[in-house]
């Protein structure tokens, strides 16, 4: 059967859009996800936290409290963070803690960093433990190593969280996901403080 060449010109041109609608489609997928960190392992990371628990699930807007949320952590917030989700964990009818995650990207994809907060009943909220979920970093095991991670031990949302000030690097080759890591937890600690979570 002939085919005229204005027929296969309107099935290349129709090719042509589907594949950019579906490029688009992928891309908007991809970008709203970017904003949505899944916590994957709640009932092991509460364990290894907190000795165990139970939780619940925040989703906070940031709304009016993104240009402070932003002057505190010295840098804008991605165009999807738009809203932060935390977990409340829960031991016999008390609050112990609080786990939050993000969603980073390193020098091979994206970092998924958790953060393990506790409000001392005399200071400010600080961080308790951070984890690594997921990665595809060349020195994963580094950056996924005690000696990494526990220097955020403690941290609370005015310190640097710097790689170069108040945090060594994974890896001298592993600034950028070490940084990652470490303006996650800021990102956290204040969005944390700015949006009230403790009280919700």
């Amino acid at each position: 059967m002939k085919i005229s060449l204005r027929a296969s010109r309107i099935v290349h041109s129709r090719a042509i859009v589907g594949l950019a609608l579906l490029a688009m489609v992928s891309l908007t997928a991809t970008q709203a996800l970017a904003s949505l960190c899944v916590w994957r392992n709640p009932d092991s990371d509460i364990q290894e936290f907190f000795g165990g628990g139970n939780y619940r699930s925040l989703s906070v807007n940031v709304g009016s409290h993104k240009s402070a949320i932003e002057a505190a952590i010295g840098t804008s917030l991605d165009s999807d963070e738009t809203q932060f989700k935390f977990w409340p964990v829960i031991q016999n009818g008390q609050r112990v803690g609080t786990v939050a995650s993000h969603l980073g990207k390193g020098d091979y994809g994206a970092i998924e960093v958790i953060v393990a907060i506790v409000d001392p009943a005399n200071g400010p909220a600080k961080v308790k433990a951070v984890k690594i979920q997921r990665d595809r970093e060349r020195y994963r095991e580094q950056l996924r190593s005690s000696t990494f991670l526990d220097q955020f031990k403690g941290k609370q949302a005015t310190s640097a969280l710097k790689v170069g000030a108040d945090v060594v690097a994974a890896h001298p080759q592993a600034v950028t996901a070490s940084q990652v890591v470490a303006l996650s937890c800021k990102k956290l600690l204040v969005a944390y403080n700015e949006l009230g979570v403790a009280n919700l």
